[in-house]
């Protein structure tokens, strides 16, 4: 492979979503309607499907990550279809909010040259959950510039159903269950008192293997990837300016908020969740799955 897949348009992941949908309308159809021995077949048949399917992923991403690594893996995940596909098998972790961060990248600029930012305070299912700044300076209103998010996550991010700013009251949204798609959830693992990290500091952590670098920025705490980009080089030894990391090998320059390089082309640091409450700070590195 030469360069990154090229992503689905809006038009085509709608496709594939209304595709799922219809799947799980057929599924529930044939186990609700036509008996308990249709049921109980139907019920066989998808978890011998399952079996099949999700032993040859498991083993062609065991391979794939032999052969080739993460860095790989990676490109081949920013692929809406292939990422669909894998997250039905639990073969990648659903981070819900990367995925809607990726999604408003695209109008991101846009609207920061007229002074607009978006903060996604939640992802939950399809609902998106943001805080927006800068209007009262702006010469957009609040209406237009939530047109804007909506067309842009319907466009980029599977499974959008709704963006909920910040001054609207909370309302309440049945996710889509898709068939085979299990729903995960960050798991949180404690790290840091509050007040560890001083403004512009950072942390080195080692959760289970992975290493991530707390960063305290803006007031706010924010988890990456300890290490600059696909190379092995930390990051703990960089400097920070605002919401930038400078790297002390490289100085290349990336976003904490969401992992872009700001000063290149191309490349990207992980980026984690982070809950701070009751004094203490919470990293997710890893994900389980929700009990429905």
């Amino acid at each position: 492979m030469t360069g990154d897949p090229d992503p689905l348009d809006g038009e085509q992941q709608h496709e594939q979503l209304d595709v799922l949908k219809e799947v799980e309308r057929l599924i529930a159809k044939l186990q609700g309607h036509h008996g308990a021995a249709v049921r109980d077949d139907v019920t066989a048949l998808l978890e011998g499907i399952d079996a099949v399917h999700r032993a040859g992923l498991s083993h062609l991403m065991q391979a794939i990550r032999g052969m080739a690594g993460d860095a790989f893996v990676n490109r081949l995940v920013a692929d809406p279809a292939i990422r669909i596909l894998l997250m039905s098998y639990d073969l990648v972790a659903v981070d819900r909010r990367l995925q809607a961060e990726e999604a408003l990248d695209a109008v991101r600029g846009h609207l920061h040259a007229h002074g607009i930012d978006v903060e996604i305070l939640e992802v939950v299912g399809g609902v998106v959950y943001v805080r927006l700044h800068g209007l009262e300076q702006s010469a957009f209103d609040e209406a237009a510039v939530v047109r804007d998010l909506e067309e842009t996550l319907r466009a980029g991010f599977i499974g959008f159903q709704e963006l909920v700013p910040r001054q609207r009251a909370a309302a309440s949204a049945p996710v889509i269950a898709l068939s085979g798609l299990r729903a995960n959830r960050p798991v949180y693992r404690d790290v840091a008192a509050e007040d560890a990290i001083g403004e512009g500091g950072t942390q080195a952590i080692d959760l289970d293997g992975v290493p991530v670098l707390l960063v305290r920025a803006a007031g706010q705490y924010f988890g990456v990837a300890n290490r600059c980009n696909e190379s092995p080089l930390p990051l703990e030894f960089s400097a920070m300016r605002g919401h930038e990391i400078i790297c002390s090998w490289h100085g290349c320059r990336y976003d904490v908020r969401t992992g872009h390089r700001i000063d290149g082309p191309s490349g990207r640091l992980q980026v984690y969740p982070v809950k701070v409450g009751n004094g203490r700070v919470r990293i997710a590195v890893t994900t389980e799955p929700v009990n429905r």
